[in-house]
């Protein structure tokens, strides 16, 4: 059974499969709006899908807990679309992510796994390889942004040969 360990989650380790949206140390110097009572940042470019896939739909997770180390028996991507998660209420939760390969299949040597804040949200990019949500220790609320067209395509799923573990990194 192949074993990984968790990675540092920065804006670098995570890019090439998606953007961190960190709500204590946002991108950019903000605006000021609502009569100046808030401190707006944009995320421009953080959504991006291809045409013709109607509107974006809003959805909110409400997941159980997991504890490290785990067993993941599969991984989901979506072709046409980003996928935003964003926390509502939440404890750290665990990403599992991989590239593809050159037939489209998850590139597993390649594969990483990052335990993100609860404070940070994650935007996967369009076929990306991820792991379903998952949440540690507490019960877990998020909400979920991205276009679907109601075909098949809007997640394609990859059942695992074997189990790959995850275990806590020694750090």
């Amino acid at each position: 059974m192949k074993t990984i360990t968790l990675s540092k989650l920065t804006q670098e380790s995570f890019s090439s499969f998606g953007r961190v949206i960190d709500t204590i140390n946002p991108e950019g110097r903000g605006c000021s709006v609502n009569e100046g009572r808030a401190k707006r940042f944009d995320y421009p470019q953080l959504f991006n899908h291809n045409n013709g896939m109607g509107d974006p739909n809003l959805s909110i997770y409400r997941i159980t807990p997991s504890n490290l180390p785990v067993k993941i028996k599969m991984l989901e991507r979506h072709p046409n679309s980003s996928q935003i998660f964003l926390p509502i209420v939440s404890g750290h939760y665990l990403i599992c992510v991989a590239p593809p390969d050159l037939k489209g299949l998850p590139d597993l040597s390649m594969i990483m796994a990052f335990v993100v804040p609860p404070e940070v949200g994650i935007s996967y990019h369009p076929q990306t390889w991820h792991l379903p949500l998952m949440v540690l220790k507490i019960p877990g609320t998020f909400s979920m942004i991205m276009w679907n067209d109601g075909t098949d395509s809007d997640c394609v799923i990859y059942n695992l040969k074997e189990p790959i573990r995850i275990l806590q990194s020694k750090q």
